[in-house]
């Protein structure tokens, strides 16, 4: 395995990321198979570094591109915060600005962007949903198992875009 101190140049422009991601998205979906071939321990160690190598680099609250494309699921709990930081009852907000995925129960913001966006910050930073807080998941255990959300990510977040790259660098995919 190559060394992180060959890291490639970070990828920083969010109109290039989407575009790239669009053109190898196969290539991706290829190196999901790949992944799955690999040791899971030995991959989180090499994610979970590389995470705090890009995240080092780029400063979230000033890309906001996730807030602009995502929609992040929400507790009743959080709902009950995020009605009171609006002045509105839990069930008015629910009503205005909560969606349900009929399939799998999960409540999630509705709007994108998301109404809590200013420029490219987040108005409620201290108070934002976990989903948020955890967001793009790269940090958490078993990355093999999160591929799929991983590619779906990887045109929109810089963390995770730049993050595939350089594990499929390290790997030698």
């Amino acid at each position: 395995m190559k060394q992180s101190a060959k890291m490639k140049q970070l990828e920083l422009n969010i109109e290039k990321i989407a575009i790239i991601g669009e053109q190898k998205e196969e290539e991706n979906f290829d190196f999901r198979i790949f992944l799955k071939g690999q040791d899971f321990e030995q991959v989180d160690k090499i994610v979970h570094r590389l995470d705090k190598e890009v995240r080092a680099q780029i400063d979230c609250e000033k890309c906001g591109n996730c807030c602009k494309s995502l929609r992040p699921c929400v507790t009743d709990n959080e709902i009950d915060t995020l009605s009171r930081i609006d002045n509105l009852s839990q069930h008015d907000f629910e009503n205005g600005f909560v969606e349900i995925d009929n399939l799998e129960g999960i409540k999630y913001l509705k709007d994108t962007p998301c109404k809590y966006l200013d420029d490219k910050s987040c108005s409620i930073y201290t108070n934002r949903p976990k989903d948020c807080k955890s967001y793009p998941h790269t940090q958490k255990e078993e990355f093999i198992t999160r591929t799929l959300g991983m590619i779906e990510n990887y045109g929109i977040c810089p963390i995770v875009f730049n993050l595939f790259e350089q594990l499929k660098h390290e790997l030698d995919y």
